[in-house]
Formats: C-alpha cells, structure tokens, sequence
C-alpha cells in the first residue's frame, strides 16, 4: 500500500483522479454519434431518445455539490471508489438495456456515479500536491477532462461500427473495476473532515432547481419557452431555488455550501462566475461548426472531425503548460488572458461565411482553444487554492456544476440566437440536413455569425470578472509545503 510520504505517491493519485475525470465527460459525449442506432435498436423515437444524454447530463449537474460536501464530510477515498463502482455498474445496465425506459434509467444510475467521480478528483489532487505543485497537477487533470469531451464522438463511432452501440458502454467495465482497485491500494484516506450532518433539506432543494432548469432549459427551443411544460419547469426552479437560498444562509459551515465562500471569498466567487461564462461562451462552438462545416462547406465527416479535433488538442497542449505557469507567476493574468484569446477566436468565427476554407476554419478553432487551455488551469487552482482543505469537496463540486450548468447554457444560448436571426424552420432543415435554398443556407450562416458574436461579448465579460477577482491564494489550503501568495 502507498504512502504520502513516498515520493511517487503523488503521482499515482494523479493518474487514478485523471481517470476518474475523464470518464465523465467521455460518457456524456460518446453517446452522440450512437443515439441513431440506439434509436433504431430499442425502437425510440426522438422525443425519448433524447433523454438518453440528457438523464445522464441533468443528474451529474445537480449531484456535483451535494458529492462535493459528502467528500469533505465522510472522506474521499472511499466515496472515490462507489463513484466508480456506481458508474461501472450504471453502465452493466446500460449495455443489457432492453427498452428505453431501462436504458434512461441506466443512465441515472451512470450519472450518479459520474458526479461522485467528477466532484471528488479535482479535490484529491488539490489535497495531494504541494501548492508550488497544484497548478501543474490540476493542469494535467485538465488535459484528461479535455481527452473525455473531444474522444468520445470518434470513439463512439469505432465502437458503434464494430461491435455495436453496447459496447460503449461495456468497454467501462474493466476500466471501473481497475481503477477501483487501484484507489482501494493506493489512495490514503484524509482524516480531517468535516463534523456534523449532511444536509438533506439542501440538498434536495438544489437537486430539484437545477434539475427543473436544465430540462427546461434542455427543451425550450424543440417545444417553446412559452409552453406550459417550460413555464412549470422553470418556476419550480425558481422557487426551489429561493428555498435553497433561505434554507442555507443560516446555515454557516453545516450548510451544503458555505455561503461565506460566494459573499466573503470574492477570489472563490469571480473565479466561478468566470468559469460559467467561460463554458457558456466556448462550449457551443465544435456542434454548430460541425454543421457549418458539413452543410455550408460541404465537408466530409472524417473532415470535419479532423479540424473539430484541433481545438481540444490546442487545449490540450496548452492547458498543462498554463498550469505549470501559474504556479510560478500566479492565475489571474493567465487565466484572465485566456479569456480574452478565446473571445478573440469567437469574434474570428463570427467572420465566416459560405466561401470560408477548412484552413481558415481551424485556424480559428485552434485560437479558441489555445485561450480555453490557457484559462482552464489556472482558474481551477486558484478556485480550488482559495479554500480550506476540509472545503475542497466544496469547491470542486461548485466549479463542476459551474463547467455542466455553463455546458448547456451555451447550447441553449447559441440554438436560440441562431433561430432569433434565422428561423426555427432553417435551423431544423439544417440539423436534418435537408437545406433546399440558397437563403435557407444564408440565414443560418448569418444567425451562426449572430451567436458567436454573442458568445464573445459573453467571453470578454468573463475576462473582465476575472481581472478583478482579486483575493489570495493558497491561504487556507492547509498543505504546509508553502506559505499563501497574492494571485
């Protein structure tokens, strides 16, 4: 068994924690490409099948603080290991599904165990590595969220082609298994911990706000904003939501989430605010190119993948070295100027039009993601830097319900720009590829340009709520290696 004080000890932590987040989002994006067999299968129809990433989806968001504070509370190491067992045995079920109903369902379970691995990572690396460590570590972490989200469209297809669309979900189970395995060997357990009980009330309030918003959110544009089924869904957000707020303000420490962390922590609060902004203005962009590319531009599918591939792999390089940098200069001006970059490449995008080149295209893609790797890094450390260890469960799950909470924001933000400058009909004719005019294809160009154009003004506003974050970081941490230092 492992020991904190070997020195390797660190590093095999890292890799069971980058596992644990890449495996999350992986499985919220391999599904895409297989949902037309899926459908086909199981005898779905589009209304039903679409709950098949969305179950996934609105269970890890509204989860993610509530495994967060559960972490701090009862420890890691084991709630690391359910995580994985959940989410191994949600995907045995998904894989013998024999109706959608089973299926969805499945995916729950998935998603529970997706929010318990998700919330907890980014927790354990921060409380593993020394601070002058903690930004190359979360750095690297940050890379493997990357390799889930932007692998999991060509691997899902690999799978779906070969073995059939089971198989991207049984491929989880060795994986599960090893790497419970490895945590139960390797992972020593914190001892300080949070005392008191977890607060159920809290918790089942934000379940049910984030809950009713996203699906509302999720099916405005298919149903209308006006619907009775939207209307419901967001008041029952709204005030669910305001519950919360009254049930856990008094509730200091004991609560879900302290609320001294968003009113007296202003580094903690503007680091998150930015992070929402930053995943609501970038994380749109690979589906809308997707159908730019091959709608517009007439590209071939394997085309297509391979200039979308060249803003995660940007990310991807960069986010590592961002990370590194922040822990010798600190993150504000990293992360602040990644803001800007990527807002830049936005504001690039909202220039195509219908005789733009491939090149052109990922030249543009690769620029978005240079400023998202720049920013990611080092607005993570500082997030997770500005608490104590007993709140690094907290943190971790607020900044991942900020990144799933900002994920389909955007795509809500970026579907009804395009429809508002367009029309639904163009929209829906483009995404069932069946485009008779020159106009129809004109109108999406121009309301495709309208959203990115919204999407950087997002962006540089998030740039600005990063530059004026202030605070310290490091000064809670409890990881003696290093003194706090001003961001």
């Amino acid at each position: 068994m492992s020991s904190p004080k070997d020195k390797r000890y660190k590093w095999k932590v890292l890799v069971i924690a980058c596992i644990g987040s890449m495996m999350g989002p992986l499985d919220s994006s391999i599904i895409g490409v297989s949902l037309p067999e899926i459908s086909r299968s199981l005898s779905m129809d589009y209304a039903s099948v679409i709950w098949v990433p969305t179950a996934y989806l609105v269970t890890i968001a509204s989860l993610l603080l509530s495994a967060g504070r559960l972490s701090d509370m009862r420890g890691r190491k084991w709630l690391y290991i359910v995580g994985f067992g959940t989410f191994t045995l949600g995907s045995l079920a998904c894989s013998i599904s024999m109706d959608g109903p089973q299926l969805i369902v499945s995916r729950v379970v998935q998603g529970v165990g997706g929010a318990l691995m998700m919330a907890i990572a980014p927790a354990m690396i921060t409380a593993t590595f020394p601070n002058e460590e903690r930004g190359k570590a979360l750095g690297i972490n940050a890379l493997f969220v990357y390799l889930g989200l932007s692998f999991g469209p060509p691997l899902g297809g690999l799978l779906t082609n070969a073995f059939g669309w089971r198989s991207i979900f049984l491929v989880n189970i060795p994986i599960g298994i090893t790497v419970m395995a490895l945590s139960a060997l390797v992972i020593q357990d914190d001892s300080r911990r949070i005392e008191g009980r977890f607060d159920v009330k809290g918790a089942a309030l934000f379940s049910v706000a984030l809950i009713s918003f996203l699906i509302s959110l999720t099916f405005a544009e298919d149903i209308g904003w006006t619907s009775p089924f939207i209307l419901i869904g967001l008041s029952i957000a709204l005030l669910a939501g305001t519950a919360y707020c009254i049930v856990e303000v008094g509730l200091g420490d004991n609560a879900m989430l302290n609320f001294a962390l968003v009113t007296k922590n202003r580094l903690f609060a503007m680091a998150n605010l930015s992070a929402l902004m930053n995943y609501t203005a970038f994380f749109g962009t690979s589906f809308i190119i997707s159908f730019y590319l091959q709608r517009v531009l007439g590209a071939s599918l394997v085309e297509t993948g391979a200039v979308l591939l060249s803003m995660p792999i940007s990310m991807a390089i960069i986010a590592p070295m961002s990370g590194w940098l922040s822990d010798k200069w600190g993150s504000r001006a990293l992360a602040t100027g990644g803001m800007l970059l990527m807002s830049i490449g936005l504001l690039m995008l909202s220039t195509l039009n219908g005789q733009s080149d491939i090149w052109t295209v990922t030249v543009f893609l690769i620029t978005v993601g240079i400023g998202m790797g720049m920013f990611a890094s080092p607005n993570t450390s500082a997030i997770m830097g500005s608490v104590r260890k007993d709140q690094l469960g907290q943190a971790s799950g607020t900044l991942s319900t900020m990144r799933t909470v900002g994920q389909s924001l955007s795509l809500v933000v970026m579907g009804a720009v395009i429809s508002a400058f367009s029309s639904p009909d163009i929209v829906t004719s483009v995404f069932r590829g069946s485009i008779g005019s020159t106009v129809e294809l004109e109108g999406f160009i121009e309301g495709m340009r309208a959203a990115f154009l919204v999407c950087a003004f997002i962006g540089l506003t998030g740039a600005l709520v990063s530059s004026v974050r202030g605070g310290t970081e490091n000064v809670g941490l409890g990881v003696d290696e290093v003194k706090g230092r001003a961001s």
